[in-house]
Formats: structure tokens, sequence, C-alpha cells
């Protein structure tokens, strides 16, 4: 079974206001991020993570089925890439199946890590991101790396995250993962 590690980094909360940042994913050994400061980048980076999802049989991803598929599908339409593959993949969404079986006082991916003995180095939070990429876009390079960085750390945690939580998850009522339903 090949699971893959799926985050995004974007420049609002909501698709009809911003765009897609980054897109990183873990599949095997192999974590990539996509850069995408312009509107054809983006196009680009969806078009790559299209091609990435051939023969992923589970997409494990930090409220993914709340954010980051929501947010991938609305700018594939505005993009006209067929990205249909999402929805037909199994995905476990680690945030969500926390929330669900866990008791916890935040259920960020930071805070979950750090319950379970998982730690990061964080030099900046997720709303930091859109500050960077303003950065970007006068030129500044280390910006734009912080980014990858910061999207790069996220999948990794994330896959630590769900090595702890992994047991658990198989016995729980979801199984390992579920296909996004449509009255989510």
């Amino acid at each position: 079974m090949v699971v893959a590690y799926l985050d995004i980094e974007t420049s609002s909360k909501t698709a009809s206001d911003g765009k897609i940042i980054a897109i990183g994913l873990l599949k095997g050994d192999e974590l990539e991020v996509r850069f995408a400061e312009s509107f054809e980048e983006e196009r680009r980076a969806l078009e790559w993570l299209g091609e990435k999802l051939e023969g992923c049989d589970v997409l494990v991803t930090w409220y993914g089925s709340k954010f980051d598929i929501p947010f991938l599908s609305s700018r594939a339409i505005i993009h006209n890439i067929d990205l249909t593959k999402l929805a037909e993949i199994l995905m476990l969404d680690l945030c969500e199946w926390s929330r669900a079986h866990l008791l916890l006082s935040s259920y960020s991916l930071e805070s979950v890590a750090r319950f379970l003995g998982t730690s990061m180095s964080r030099e900046f939070h997720g709303a930091d991101i859109l500050a960077l990429f303003k950065l970007v876009g006068r030129g500044n390079l280390e910006a734009r790396k912080l980014i990858v960085e910061h999207c790069k750390e996220d999948i990794s945690v994330l896959k630590l995250v769900h090595e702890r939580l992994k047991p658990l998850v198989e016995r729980s009522r979801w199984g390992s993962a579920r296909k996004i339903s449509r009255e989510e």
C-alpha cells in the first residue's frame, strides 16, 4: 500500500481570495515541495500533484478534509485541471481523527506532535506564511526558502505523528483511512 503525506501553504484561508503558495508531498522516501509564486506556477504545481498522486493508495493530511483538499480542488477548477484523483484516494485526516479520539487542549499539528513527544523546530507559524510570501514578491529568496522548509517540516512531523498514532487509528472505527464523503 502506497501512503503519501500532503500539506499545502496558501496566501489566504479561502481559495476565492488566495492561491496556493506551495504543495508538499512525501511519497515513499521522496519529499518534494513545489513552490508557486505566480498563477502559472500554481497551475504547474497542481499538474505536478496530479501526476504524483498516481499509484497512491492512501493520502494522510492534517485538516486536509476541511482545508487542503477543498482548497486544491477549488484552485484546480480555476485552472481547469482534473484533480478528481483527490476524491478517489482513501484519505486519513489525522486532525479530524485526533479530535474524535483524543481529548487534548489543542488540535494543531504542533500541539498534538508535542503531546506525542515529537518535537518541532518552529521559527514561525502558518499564520506567518502570508508575510513571508509578500517578501518573496519583493525578491527575498530567504523567505521563499523558509516557506518551503516550513512545508517540509509539517509533512515530516505529520508522518511521525501518523507513525505514533497508527496502531490506534487502525483499531478505530475509521480503519486506516476513508474517502471524503460529500456530507462532510
